[in-house]
């Protein structure tokens, strides 16, 4: 009961500090936080195998994202192909 009474008043006083806050400020803090987060993640991919999940998402998505746009392109200049023949017959 006691650690429950103390964990709450802990993430309370958390929250009221983060509101207290200036945006610009969160947003430093913020900014902080994700780039230890991402430092962090980089150090634990480099110690895992290469045929291991996460090594292997984190190769392929660039891919993907890669494939993805080239397929956006074609559809938009496929649309634009279809409008000009639309607009032709009318």
């Amino acid at each position: 009961m006691n650690r429950s009474i103390a964990l709450g008043t802990v993430v309370l006083a958390s929250v009221a500090t983060w509101l207290v806050l200036s945006p610009d400020r969160r947003h430093r803090i913020g900014a902080g936080v994700s780039r230890r987060m991402a430092h962090r993640m980089e150090h634990m991919l480099a110690g895992l195998p290469e045929e291991s999940p996460p090594k292997l998402i984190m190769t392929i998505l660039p891919q993907l994202h890669k494939q993805n746009e080239e397929i956006i392109d074609m559809l938009r200049e496929q649309n634009a192909l279809l409008r000009d023949q639309q607009g032709k017959k009318h």
